[in-house]
């Protein structure tokens, strides 16, 4: 074996090995605050919020764009939250189907006066409405402009001192705004807040309320079920008690209007504007020069669902996008890297980002790669390089299994013995087909971004009608 084959192939075994190690501390991590919160919060605490006229007043803002499939039942598990005082606040970011006209159907809006409370700028504001029926409901119409500028004319028009950002395709458990506002009572240095995120696709949903949690009906949803309990169940957890949690979901986000107006918002010609954001954020709180003091917060047991893509080109595009996303938000910020400045986000955060998530699927491809020249070269056998395989299956399924024992021990359990099987399953078929795809979709982003030069946003992934979800 060559000098240069040697160097790749230990590279590669080096970057695995430091990947699981890394996994391992996370999920150390995660399970010791995860403890440590469940052990400090009481029921007593939500009740309080609920009932209390005192508690943080926040603004609920939901950008849409051609969301007309659902957003009447998404409105509507809005507008009944358990929470004493709130304002649900949809933009319609220049919607080309009838989102606007069913809102105005089902929630009688209509247009008022209403002006702008903060300086951060948007696209053209067309109308302002509000409902007599429902005097929680704001509406806004505006010039299409993404997701970020949809969230800054939310944020323009708000009026409360609390921000809660979710999507249009997202619904809410209704005690969601309890969990997430009851940390800012305890530490008024905190700044933000990200909840967990669960696909939707098997939710009960009556009259804007959940009545059943169930799993998607695809092989395709549940990848995405292991995928997301994987994902928030112990690496933002142990990432978040690093002071490097980099990835706050858009689908659930409490912050500070005062924070937010600060940081600008989110960039509007960002791929995937809630990574960029969050890296911004970061910066803006962590930043030793200006000693701010302020703090990031997980919580645990605050879940929004979004639906997930069962189509597959659906999910390719998704996948597309969101690694020319990561790419574009760590190169936007690259300053920050290994920059003292920016403490624990810059040594350990960004680095994690970037080596061992954007640039997973290259390593893992690469080592693709090396196996087949390897092996049709005779340099190796078909015996080690099964062997090798199995060992990063193995590996895999360990970590993912721990995720979904941790879901068990939260109220995110399952429903039933069948629904735990099935996720169970869903683990050990997961790198049988589904995982390759994802990584063969991220190099062909990752080329396309950084050979290609494609910085678009991409198309909206396409919503189909699902009425048994969500019922008038």
């Amino acid at each position: 074996m060559s000098a240069i084959l040697q160097i790749f192939v230990i590279s590669i075994l080096v970057y695995f090995v430091s990947l699981s190690v890394i996994n391992l501390v996370l999920i150390f991590l995660g399970a010791m605050q995860l403890r440590k919160y469940n052990n400090q919060i009481a029921d007593s605490d939500l009740d309080h919020i609920a009932n209390s006229r005192l508690s943080l007043q926040i603004s609920l803002i939901i950008p849409a764009y051609n969301e007309a499939n659902i957003i009447v039942g998404a409105v509507e598990n809005a507008l009944k939250l358990n929470y004493p005082t709130y304002e649900v606040i949809v933009v319609d970011d220049g919607s080309t189907d009838e989102t606007l006209t069913l809102l105005k159907h089902r929630f009688n809006i209509q247009t008022l006066e209403r002006h702008k409370s903060s300086s951060i700028e948007t696209n053209e504001i067309h109308a302002v409405y509000e409902s007599p029926d429902h005097p929680k409901l704001v509406v806004i119409s505006k010039k299409n402009g993404h997701r970020a500028d949809a969230i800054n004319a939310g944020v323009a028009l708000s009026r409360y001192p609390l921000l809660c950002i979710i999507d249009a395709d997202c619904v809410i458990e209704t005690d969601g705004l309890q969990h997430m506002a009851r940390p800012f009572l305890f530490d008024p240095n905190l700044a933000a807040a990200a909840g967990v995120i669960r696909p939707s696709n098997g939710l009960v949903i009556e009259n804007g309320v959940i009545k059943k949690r169930g799993l998607p009906k695809t092989w395709l949803g549940m990848n995405q079920e292991v995928e997301y309990a994987r994902s928030f169940q112990w690496a933002r957890i142990g990432m978040n008690r690093l002071n490097s949690m980099l990835c706050i979901s858009g689908a659930l986000l409490l912050i500070k209007k005062s924070v937010f107006e600060e940081t600008g918002g989110p960039w509007p010609e960002a791929i995937t504007d809630d990574i960029e954001y969050t890296i911004r954020l970061n910066g803006f709180l962590f930043d030793r020069k200006k000693k701010r003091n302020l703090r990031l917060a997980f919580i645990p047991d605050a879940v929004s669902y979004t639906e997930v893509p069962e189509k597959f080109n659906c999910y390719l595009s998704q996948r597309n996008r969101w690694q020319r996303g990561t790419l574009q938000a760590i190169f936007h910020n690259w300053k920050m890297f290994f920059n003292p400045r920016y403490g624990a986000t810059s040594f350990l955060g960004l680095p994690y980002l970037f080596i061992f998530e954007a640039m997973a699927p290259v390593v893992e491809f690469t080592a693709y790669v090396l196996a087949v020249f390897m092996l049709v070269s005779g340099i190796t056998t078909l015996e080690e390089i099964l062997k090798l395989v199995f060992l990063a299956y193995a590996t895999s399924v360990f970590f993912t299994l721990i995720a979904i024992l941790i879901t068990e021990t939260s109220r995110l359990s399952s429903s039933s013995w069948k629904d735990y099987g099935k996720m169970i399953l869903a683990v050990f078929i997961d790198n049988f087909g589904w995982h390759q795809i994802r990584v063969f979709t991220s190099v062909w982003a990752t080329i396309q971004f950084i050979f290609l030069g494609r910085r678009d946003l991409g198309s909206p992934i396409a919503r189909t009608k699902r009425p048994s979800l969500i019922q008038p």
